[in-house]
C-alpha cells in the first residue's frame, strides 16, 4: 500500500450585515464582573454550501482576515471567540472553566489584522465542523465604561474570513507521490532496518 496527504481547504467569509442574529436583542449579554453589556453572539450561516463535508480528524480552521470597526464604548480590547465546538482544550482564568477558545484579539476599534501563516490563530475542529452550516463567533471588549449596543448596524463592517485546511491519507497508486512501503524493512518494534547498500 502506499499513502500520499491529501489536503483540501474550504474559504468561509463572514460580514458583518449577515449576521443572522444582527437584531436580536438577546445575543447581547455582560461578560463576567462587567457591569455592562460587553459582549455578542454572531452566528455566520453556510447556507447550505457545506451541508455534505465532513472533516477528517486532521482538520484545522485557520483565521486569515479580520476586521474590526468603531464601536461606540469600545475603547480597549477586542476578543473574538468561536463558539462553534472544536477539538482544542481551553482554560479560560476569567470564567474558570473550560470557555471559547479566542481566535484573534484586537488591541481596540478599527482595527484590521491580517494573518500570513496558518500556523498561528489556529485551532483544531471536529468532523463536523462544517457540514453543522454555520460558525458562531463571540465579541467581546472586558474593559468597557458604559452598555455597548451591538445591534442594528453597529457591526456592519466587521469582517472575518478563514480558511479551513483538513489533511488526510489517501491511498494512491502513484510511486512518484508516495514511494512503496516494503513491510519487510520495518522490525518488531515498527522502526525501519536500514538495507545495506550493496
Amino acid at each position: 500500500m502506499k499513502y500520499t496527504k491529501y489536503k483540501k481547504s474550504y474559504r468561509i467569509s463572514c460580514f458583518g450585515n449577515n449576521d443572522d442574529w444582527r437584531n436580536k436583542a438577546d445575543s447581547q449579554y455582560r461578560t463576567i464582573g462587567s457591569s455592562f453589556i460587553n459582549g455578542k453572539i454572531c452566528r455566520f450561516s453556510f447556507n447550505g454550501a457545506f451541508n455534505d463535508v465532513i472533516l477528517s480528524k486532521n482538520a484545522h480552521v485557520i483565521l486569515e482576515s479580520a476586521y474590526f470597526p468603531t464601536v461606540t464604548n469600545i475603547a480597549n480590547y477586542v476578543n473574538i471567540r468561536i463558539v462553534t465546538t472544536t477539538e482544542d482544550s481551553v482554560f479560560d482564568t476569567v470564567k474558570n472553566t473550560s470557555g471559547n477558545p479566542i481566535i484573534v484579539t484586537f488591541p481596540g476599534a478599527n482595527q484590521t489584522i491580517i494573518n500570513g501563516s496558518e500556523f498561528f490563530y489556529n485551532l483544531n475542529v471536529p468532523t463536523s465542523f462544517l457540514s453543522r452550516g454555520y460558525i458562531d463567533v463571540e465579541v467581546e471588549s472586558p474593559v468597557v465604561t458604559a452598555n455597548v449596543t451591538f445591534t442594528g448596524t453597529v457591526l456592519s463592517r466587521f469582517m472575518l474570513t478563514f480558511v479551513v485546511i483538513d489533511v488526510d491519507n489517501e491511498e494512491v497508486q502513484d510511486e512518484n507521490l508516495a514511494p512503496k512501503v516494503e513491510y519487510k524493512n520495518y522490525g518488531r518494534l515498527g522502526m525501519p532496518i536500514r538495507t545495506p547498500l550493496s
